[in-house]
């Protein structure tokens, strides 16, 4: 495609104008403002003269460039055009165009404009054109008719490629690669942070009021993002002082969780979280029913608090009511409610303080789900205790497990949801087991089973979605930035599955919006 401006980062707004160098003007152009009275010889030339044409063949973005053309065309006297090309309001250029192909004296009165920039980011854009007759005698002077403009705007949008994803069974969160959050799903408690509680998303949108965000997380009706700057914000429901602001007021923009930096991890459970600081320590604050905070209590608190007797974690995890951690020298410590073993020590004993996992060490990367844990070791086996009702432990029985068990083999990645597993192994496959209701194993069946089994047609998956609070769903991220989906959104309405159409799949339905 031909450009006739030059490429510059979308934050290097050109400020000057970009003139074709067959009109023959220099920088030093006529600026007039609009809507500065014409004088005498200006009125006589403007008058009756016009942009007959101004047309937009399309423009689009693609990998960070948007680029269009168009065609443009003036009434006599005028044989040229001042063209101003703004992106989301704010002018980023300008060109004046009089089709000269011998000079200024064959200026004609219609022509073609082209114009790219680099740097956009991906999202919706909105692309404004505003084009002014003019004339451009053969000595160089010329006249810019202010007062006669013709507009034309188009929205465009690039899709945004997921790095990760997070999943409740009312609403989902994705965080794309420049570090903004994409929310759909349910909103009735303002967990999409955009100002309002009335919201029922089935499309992926990017949330306002927050950006630069490393890591997301989601609770019941909340949610909880820490920024590359090492601070906490939260949102959403507030009854439990989940939010961590010191108030139950719930509130449904983002806010700074006072009190806390040098965050490097995140994790949130149904109505409590944890935060990781730099120095190995953890913090937690909202509900504590069964211990979850890990300070010797079952206190709300209202205000993060320190776990206690818990230094050098390297990674968090959190279940309904349990809490996890992984320590730097790849044992397991959990605390909370524990009423199928879903802590790992042996017990069905609550503990309101950590106790190391049996049986564990050279843990990688640790996971939670309903009354169930997960982790994976340096040699890429997958382990799982807790709850087993359903055969989520995938290890053939139906029996609860106090202590870890393997399960499966060549893992990078697991989750879980409130009967079921899942599992990325190294080649990018996805396995699942555990219940199957709601078509949430992903196999076009509603069979469950206890033991791990592949998802047909899933390839080149990253990740799986992390949550806590998933019920009957399934989200996976590709390595192509894509997001998939399957089971149900427990609900027929919330659109957790984020396709715009399926309340319920038994297999995987591609998430609108992320992914090229």
């Amino acid at each position: 495609m031909k450009r006739d401006l030059a490429r510059r980062p979308a934050s290097l707004l050109l400020s000057g104008l970009l003139l074709l160098a067959a009109c023959g003007v220099s920088s030093e152009a006529e600026v007039t403002p609009a809507g500065e009275p014409l004088g005498t010889r200006e009125a006589a030339i403007c008058s009756g003269t016009s942009v007959s044409t101004l047309s937009l063949a399309g423009i689009s973005t693609y990998q960070g460039e948007m680029a269009g053309a168009g065609d443009w065309a003036v009434t006599y006297p005028a044989n040229a055009v001042r063209l101003e090309y703004y992106v989301d309001g704010t002018l980023i250029g300008t060109a004046e165009r009089c089709n000269a192909s011998g000079g200024l004296s064959s200026c004609t009165g219609s022509g073609s404009w082209s114009f790219s920039l680099a740097g956009v980011s991906c999202g919706a854009h909105t692309f404004q054109i505003k084009a002014y007759p003019m004339t451009i005698s053969s000595a160089g002077d010329r006249e810019t008719c202010w007062s006669n403009v013709r507009v034309l705007t188009q929205t465009v949008g690039e899709n945004c490629t997921a790095k990760a994803a997070t999943t409740t069974s009312h609403f989902s969160v994705a965080r794309d690669g420049e570090n903004n959050l994409w929310a759909w799903g349910d909103n009735w408690a303002g967990q999409f942070g955009d100002g309002t509680t009335t919201t029922t998303r089935k499309v992926p949108a990017k949330m306002p009021g927050i950006s630069n965000v490393k890591e997301v997380s989601l609770g019941f009706y909340h949610t909880v993002a820490l920024k590359h700057d090492g601070t906490v914000w939260t949102w959403g429901y507030n009854g439990s002082g989940q939010l961590g602001d010191g108030t139950t007021t719930t509130r449904n923009t983002p806010g700074i969780v006072p009190g806390l930096s040098g965050i490097v991890a995140i994790a949130a459970g149904g109505s409590f979280n944890l935060a990781l600081k730099n120095d190995g320590t953890v913090w937690s604050w909202g509900d504590n029913w069964t211990g979850p905070l890990g300070d010797g209590t079952e206190i709300t608190r209202l205000s993060p608090v320190r776990v206690v007797g818990l230094t050098g974690v390297t990674a968090l995890a959190a279940g309904i009511n349990h809490s996890v951690a992984l320590r730097n020298d790849g044992t397991v410590w959990a605390w909370g409610r524990n009423m199928a073993g879903e802590l790992g020590d042996g017990t069905a004993t609550v503990r309101t303080t950590p106790v190391r996992a049996q049986g564990l060490t050279g843990v990688v990367s640790i996971a939670a789900s309903y009354w169930q844990t997960m982790a994976v070791k340096s040699d890429g086996t997958g382990w799982v205790w807790g709850r087993n009702w359903a055969g989520q432990v995938g290890d053939g029985t139906n029996t609860d497990r106090y202590t870890p068990v393997q399960v499966l083999s060549g893992v990078k990645a697991m989750s879980g949801g409130f009967g079921h597993t899942v599992a990325v192994r190294n080649d990018g496959t996805v396995w699942t087991w555990g219940d199957n209701s709601q078509g949430q194993l992903g196999n076009g069946t509603t069979t469950g089973r206890n033991v791990p089994g592949q998802v047909p047609g899933m390839s080149g998956v990253s990740t799986v979605a992390t949550g806590s609070n998933a019920v009957y769903n399934t989200v996976v991220v590709k390595n192509d930035g894509s997001v998939w989906a399957w089971g149900s959104d427990n609900t027929s309405s919330s659109g957790v599955l984020g396709d715009g159409v399926s309340s319920k799949s038994l297999t995987p339905v591609r998430v609108l919006n992320l992914g090229p």
